[in-house]
């Protein structure tokens, strides 16, 4: 496999932002639909730990170059998460990170046990699952360091783009180390071929879909890709995803830009709606996230239960 796990490991650690000029980030503007695409690429970039859970119970966990992998590849996509927010902090936009994801994850509800025991039961029901998460891991991330260069095109901000292809190097690198694996497991294999292009026709969903509605995910492709060059991005994609085993001619990103136009011609204003009425914001839940899932408690109730010393009260 030409990509190496032990330099991979060496080399993994928090994105380097050394230089970024944050105290220029209010002198130049973001448009509506910059700032919905930042919102969106924030909260998914924050859902890796969540969706790590899922791969943890499948068979998946049993190959040590994949969790080895996985344990440098979670901790990179979590300072993705955390720049995005602090460039849209510095940008005026204020939120509690920590309340926001746990907001959007009380959202999930029983969609999020249900996927977990799908995927687990899938996993160990199919030998050849690890073909179908390795190629899927590979369409994602090359579509998210697609995605963010689109908005670097987009938005000509000038310190957005610079922290934007920070982290597409570090997405990059996801997708080769995907891509390799997944040419690896496909090779030579049939049967996992079949499998691994069937499931992808039914089950593959855009980048974020699942933790947002469908009219959110269209308005991010209508927002970035809904143009000659966004288009052109897309059909790249799945000419590359092409070039695996028994992939040859799929079309998955494209068929979604597909989807989404259409949905868009039958409703007027689908999707764009969503950007131009700024709702990027979490409406919370019914619950209180951080005390009732997490356990934790707001800080007036936290200092409650303790002694002036700072010593947990009998």
């Amino acid at each position: 496999m030409s990509f190496s796990i032990d330099r991979y490991k060496e080399e993994s650690r928090k994105l380097d932002i050394s230089g970024v000029r944050w105290e220029d980030v209010r002198q130049y503007p973001l448009s509506k639909g910059d700032l919905f695409c930042l919102h969106y690429m924030m909260d998914i970039e924050n859902h890796v730990s969540l969706y790590l859970s899922h791969l943890l119970v499948t068979r998946a966990c049993m190959d040590p170059i994949l969790t080895a992998f996985l344990a440098c590849w979670n901790y990179e996509e979590l300072w993705h998460g955390e720049n995005l927010g602090r460039m849209l902090n510095e940008y005026g936009i204020e939120f509690d990170t920590q309340d926001r994801i746990a907001q959007i994850r009380a959202g999930l509800g029983f969609q999020n046990t249900f996927s977990l025991f799908n995927t687990m039961a899938g996993s160990w029901l199919f030998k050849d699952f690890s073909a179908i998460y390795l190629t899927i891991g590979a369409i994602n991330e090359l579509a998210t360091a697609t995605g963010y260069g689109a908005l670097s095109r987009k938005s000509q901000h000038p310190v957005l783009q610079d922290l934007l292809a920070r982290i597409t190097k570090d997405e990059r690198r996801h997708f080769a180390f995907y891509f390799n694996s997944a040419k690896e497991w496909l090779q030579g294999n049939p049967t996992a071929q079949r499998l691994d292009r069937f499931m992808l026709n039914r089950v593959w969903v855009p980048v974020g879909q699942g933790v947002k509605k469908l009219e959110e995910v269209d308005a991010l492709a209508l927002y970035l890709f809904d143009d000659a060059e966004g288009e052109a991005d897309l059909i790249r994609i799945d000419e590359k995803i092409g070039k695996l085993p028994g992939l040859e001619g799929i079309r998955l990103m494209t068929k979604a830009l597909e989807g989404a136009r259409e949905r868009a011609g039958r409703r007027p204003g689908w999707g764009l709606q969503l950007i131009e009425n700024e709702e990027w914001a979490v409406r919370p839940t019914r619950y209180r996230p951080v005390a009732e899932l997490t356990t934790r408690r707001s800080q007036r109730e936290g200092m409650a239960t303790l002694e002036p010393d700072g010593v947990l009260a009998e």
